[in-house]
């Protein structure tokens, strides 16, 4: 069982790679709702947390509170309330009431599964025709060079977590490709996550 745990993140990376644009794209690829209770919806306050120490946290929080504010929740990022620290690491009875002091009734986790960075193989288009000789009933092209992309791929892990059940109550997996890395990607990651979450339902979309 924990061999396939760790395993998942790499065989979605292979499967997903030849899916992917290769210039900027994140997909939401696996959904389990009810993870380990029932959701009691609509929630009224959510809290937005990278589980990462790097300096992207800022960029990814504040975009996806920004899409979710958007559609009407009242939503803030983890950095803005806790701090580079945050609060990890204590017992599910003490990240409650911290939470539920600042007012929130949920709280969004992301966590990084995975990360790989390959060489993705683009074949040469079309570029233009060649002329016409006599007997060719076709006009073939011309097309450029094949050239590599150096493309970072990342797994991520988002939990939705019921404050009151303190329990999780939704889970999604995103993969995510970047040649330009997460940061350039933030406002499709950001919409990605927000858009799961408005459609499972955990929200009044206004």
């Amino acid at each position: 069982m924990k061999t396939w745990k760790y395993a998942f993140p790499a065989l979605l990376l292979t499967l997903l790679s030849g899916c992917l644009s290769v210039y900027s794209n994140t997909r939401l690829v696996e959904v389990k709702a009810n993870t380990e209770k029932t959701a009691q919806p609509p929630y009224q306050s959510v809290v937005v947390g990278l589980l990462v120490d790097h300096e992207v946290r800022p960029l990814l929080e504040h975009a996806i509170v920004e899409r979710l504010r958007a559609r009407g929740i009242d939503a803030r990022a983890a950095l803005d309330v806790y701090g580079h620290k945050g609060i990890e690491g204590k017992s599910r009875d003490y990240l409650a009431q911290r939470m539920r002091d600042e007012g929130f009734d949920s709280a969004v986790a992301i966590h990084l599964l995975d990360k790989n960075v390959e060489d993705v193989h683009v074949g040469g288009e079309a570029s233009s025709q060649a002329p016409v000789t006599a007997g060719l009933t076709m006009q073939p092209e011309t097309f450029g060079p094949d050239f590599f992309i150096t493309e970072t791929l990342y797994v991520t892990r988002t939990d939705f977590w019921d404050v009151a059940q303190q329990a999780i109550v939704w889970q999604g997996t995103t993969v995510t490709a970047n040649q330009r890395g997460l940061e350039a990607g933030a406002e499709k990651f950001a919409n990605t996550i927000a858009n799961g979450l408005v459609e499972a339902g955990l929200f009044d979309d206004q």
